[in-house]
C-alpha cells in the first residue's frame, strides 16, 4: 500500500509515480484525480527561470518519445485512472501543446468524455529565448468524466459563481499571483 502524501477527512493526496500509486488504490473509489503527466520537453534546450538561463531537462522521465510511444504511455496511465475513478468521478489533466493533444485522444480512446478544456493564462511566463515563435503563456487543463450513460459528474455551480464575483465561471483562468 502506498502512503498518502497528505490526508485529512476530505481527501488523500498522492505524489509520485502513477504506475506505482494507482494499482495500489481501491478500484472505483476515487472521486477526483488531478494528473500532471510528463510534457516530454527534456530535449537539451534552454529556458529562462528567475531571469537566469536554465536547462529544460527535467529527467529521463520527461525525455521525448515517438508519437506512438507517447500515445501508448498516455493510454496506459489513463486506463489506470479509469479503473480507480468512481462512476461519478472526474479526471483533471494539465499540459501544454507538447502533450495535451495526445492526452485528449487517449482520454477518448479510454472511454472518457471531455467536459471542458480550461486555459490557464500565466501573467508572468518565461520569455521565449529563441525569438522564433510566440511566448508560451498558457497551459491547458482537460476535465473529463467516464463516458458512461449513468455517470453524473459533480459541479458546484453556485460555489463557482460565488468565487467568480457572482458571474459564471469561464474556461479561461488567469493566474493572479506568481506561483
Amino acid at each position: 500500500m502506498v502512503e498518502a502524501y497528505y490526508k485529512d477527512d476530505l481527501c488523500s493526496l498522492y505524489l509520485g509515480n502513477t504506475f506505482r500509486i494507482l494499482p495500489s488504490l481501491v478500484d472505483k473509489q476515487a472521486n477526483m484525480i488531478f494528473a500532471d503527466p510528463p510534457y516530454f520537453l527534456s530535449n537539451d534546450g534552454i529556458s529562462c527561470k528567475g531571469g537566469h538561463m536554465v536547462s529544460v531537462n527535467k529527467g529521463n522521465w520527461d525525455k521525448g518519445l515517438s508519437l506512438e510511444e507517447k500515445y501508448a504511455f498516455n493510454r496506459c496511465w489513463i486506463s489506470l485512472c479509469f479503473q480507480v475513478l468512481s462512476l461519478h468521478g472526474t479526471l483533471w489533466v494539465s499540459g501544454t501543446l507538447h502533450n495535451i493533444y495526445a492526452v485528449g485522444m487517449a482520454l477518448e480512446k479510454e472511454n472518457f468524455k471531455i467536459l471542458n478544456n480550461i486555459t490557464w493564462q500565466k501573467t508572468n511566463p518565461p520569455p521565449n529565448l529563441g525569438c522564433r515563435c510566440f511566448t508560451h503563456s498558457t497551459e491547458t487543463i482537460l476535465w473529463a468524466k467516464k463516458n458512461e450513460k449513468k455517470a453524473k459528474h459533480y459541479f458546484n455551480y453556485a460555489l463557482m459563481k460565488a468565487l467568480n464575483g457572482d458571474k459564471q465561471m469561464k474556461d479561461v483562468w488567469i493566474q493572479t499571483r506568481h506561483a
